[in-house]
C-alpha cells in the first residue's frame, strides 16, 4: 500500500493520527513503566528497535514514526533501497502482528508493475507518510525522472525525508512538506512545468478530486499521465475499508473526463473479493 483507476496514493490521512506503541501504553498503564516495558519486551519477539524503553534521553511517550526511523536507521543498509523497504515492512508486520500483511504485500508489488513501465518525467505523489512508498518508486525511476513527494505533516515529512536519505535517494526523490495548493509554485521553480509523467495519491480520498482538478487548472496532467489510485493505507490501518466507498464520486469524474470511445484502461488488484490497489491509464484529453 492496489487502488482503482488511474492514480495511486495511499489514501484517506485520518487514520494516520500518532500513536503509541503497545509495550508503552501498556507500560503507562502501570506504574513502574521501565519493569512493564523489560516484561513485555521479555514475552515479546519484536525487535528492540519496535519495543522503546523510557530513558532520561528519550521521551517515554515515543510517536511510533519515530520507532519506525530508528529500526530502519538500525536495521538496514545505508544507501540500499530494498534494504530500507525489507526494515520498513518488518516494523509494520511486527508492529501490527501482520494485521494487513498480504494487502500491504500486494499493494507493493503492483506499485513496482506500475512504475517499471512509467515514462520518464517528472512524478509526483501526495501523501509521503514516513516515505516507504516515495523510497519504492524512488529506486525504480528511469534515468531523468525526479519525484516530489508532498507530505502536510511537517514530523512526518521530516521522517521521509531522511528514510529517502538514508536510502541513498536524496537525488531522484524531494520530500516537500505542505499541500500541493500551497507547493506548486515552489516545485514549478525547481522542477519546471508539468505535465507529469505519473500521479499518485496517496493521502485521503476526499481530496482527490479537488488536487486533481488544481493539478488539471495547472497543466499538471494531460492525457499521456499515468494517475495510481491506493486505497490501501499501511498495516493495521481501519480506514482502508471505506475508501472505494468514498472514492465513487473521483472515479465517476474520471469517466467523464476521458474520451467516450476509449475511455480508461484500468487494472484492478483483487485479495478474494476486497479491491486494494487500481491502476489507470488516460486514453484521450482531459
Amino acid at each position: 500500500m492496489l487502488a482503482r483507476r488511474s492514480l495511486v496514493t495511499r489514501a484517506l490521512a485520518p487514520s494516520l493520527c500518532p500513536r503509541l506503541c503497545p509495550q508503552m501504553s501498556r507500560a503507562y498503564a502501570h506504574n513502574d513503566p521501565a519493569s512493564s516495558i523489560s516484561r513485555a519486551r521479555a514475552a515479546s519477539n519484536e525487535p528492540e528497535s519496535v519495543t522503546i524503553s523510557p530513558s532520561a534521553s528519550s521521551s517515554f511517550h515515543e510517536l511510533r514514526e519515530r520507532a519506525l526511523l530508528r529500526h530502519v536507521i538500525a536495521n538496514s543498509t545505508e544507501g540500499d533501497p530494498d534494504s530500507v523497504i525489507a526494515a520498513m515492512d518488518e516494523f509494520w508486520n511486527t508492529y501490527f502482528n501482520g494485521k494487513g500483511s498480504a494487502e500491504w504485500a500486494l499493494r507493493g508489488s503492483a506499485l513496482d508493475v506500475a512504475m517499471n513501465k512509467a515514462a520518464p518525467g517528472l512524478c509526483m505523489e501526495l501523501g509521503t507518510y514516513c516515505g516507504y512508498t516515495a523510497v519504492r518508486i524512488g529506486r525504480l525511476l528511469p534515468k531523468g525522472t525526479h519525484l516530489v513527494s508532498l507530505e502536510i505533516e511537517p514530523l512526518f515529512a521530516a521522517i521521509a525525508s531522511k528514510v529517502v536519505e538514508h536510502a541513498g535517494l536524496r537525488d531522484s526523490v524531494s520530500v516537500e512538506i505542505g499541500s500541493v495548493i500551497d507547493r506548486l509554485p515552489s516545485i514549478t521553480r525547481k522542477h519546471g512545468n508539468g505535465p507529469l509523467s505519473t500521479l499518485l495519491l496517496d493521502h485521503k480520498v476526499t481530496e482527490f478530486l479537488p488536487d486533481l482538478r488544481f493539478l488539471e487548472e495547472k497543466d499538471f496532467i494531460d492525457k499521456q499521465t499515468k494517475v495510481l489510485c491506493d486505497w490501501n493505507l499501511y498495516p493495521g490501518s481501519d480506514a482502508t475499508e471505506q475508501a472505494p466507498r468514498i472514492g465513487q464520486e473521483f472515479m465517476a469524474y474520471l469517466e467523464k473526463r476521458t474520451d467516450s470511445k476509449k475511455g480508461v484502461h484500468t487494472m484492478r488488484h483483487m485479495l478474494g473479493d476486497k479491491e486494494v490497489f487500481t491502476v489507470s491509464e488516460w486514453f484521450g484529453s482531459v
